[in-house]
């Protein structure tokens, strides 16, 4: 089903990416293009710009990091590049180091 929204919506979207290998544990690494299809349709959704919106990623697994902040990318294309070219770091699932980094979007 695909993402809509209307022309011209604003947003900053913050997208919290879980690299532990339980995302591949039972469905391989098609799992994980699954969610970077669904980062993708999310990222063609809305109107990318900086003055439009902005999408921000933060990966986590054993511990949390910052792929990419609003200001990174200025484009669709750009960010869907970063998020296509984007490979499973595996570990642990903590989600509880992501709060901190999720202020650095």
């Amino acid at each position: 089903m695909p993402l809509c929204v209307d022309d011209g919506v604003i947003a900053d979207i913050g997208v919290v990416l879980d690299h532990s290998t339980s995302i591949v544990a039972r469905g391989g690494y098609a799992s994980w293009t699954i969610v970077l299809g669904f980062v993708t349709q999310l990222i063609n959704a809305f109107p990318i710009g900086p003055q439009l919106t902005r999408v921000g990623v933060v990966g986590f697994s054993n511990k949390a990091w910052l792929q990419f902040g609003f200001s990174r990318y200025h484009n669709a294309r750009q960010m869907i590049y970063a998020v296509q070219h984007t490979s499973i770091r595996g570990g642990q699932t903590n989600f509880a180091q992501v709060h901190a980094h999720v202020d650095c979007l």
